[in-house]
């Protein structure tokens, strides 16, 4: 961890309580506590030589969705330096992936191709909603012919597919 741990100066066995203990409340694991502390989602303090976790915080705890949460270029923008970028011209990753009907994989691999514009910062990346349209027009639709077609046998006997 990053940051020095706070220091409990009166320790009130009401406020604060330790991880065994929250893992106990919580109904999870010692481990799942230790996980959502390195998350940031817990933020531990010590007393003594031991750590503890606010009570507070264990019982107020929301559950979140797993997988990725879709994340509107909006919301985006907000934690962007420059605040001066249009939500309307910027897609997030997820939107880009809906909008292309591809993975994130893919958008991340036409972004470092240069396929698509794009700009980063803190780990998150908005698209240009431009590059996305003409990307889209641009790429051709698959020709079926490419695929070969499964020719069919049947069993003269039984008249069944084989």
């Amino acid at each position: 961890m990053p940051n020095p741990l706070k220091q409990i100066k009166v320790f009130n066995e009401k406020q604060w309580i330790s991880k065994s203990e929250a893992a106990r409340l919580r109904g999870v694991s010692r481990q799942a506590i230790w996980e959502l502390v390195q998350r940031g989602r817990l933020v531990p303090a010590v007393y003594g030589h031991r750590m503890y976790l606010r009570r507070s915080d264990v019982l107020n705890l929301t559950r979140r969705k797993p997988g990725r949460n879709r994340v509107p270029a909006g919301e985006l923008i907000g934690t962007f330096r420059n605040s001066r970028l249009d939500p309307a011209k910027w897609l997030s990753m997820t939107e880009t992936s809906h909008t292309l009907g591809v993975t994130h994989q893919v958008v991340s691999a036409l972004i470092r191709r240069g396929r698509l514009r794009a700009l980063s910062s803190n780990g998150k990346t908005l698209v240009l909603r431009s590059t996305v349209e003409k990307f889209k027009t641009e790429r051709p639709a698959p020709d079926p012919g490419f695929f070969p077609k499964r020719q069919q046998k049947y069993d003269r006997k039984t008249k069944y597919l084989l």
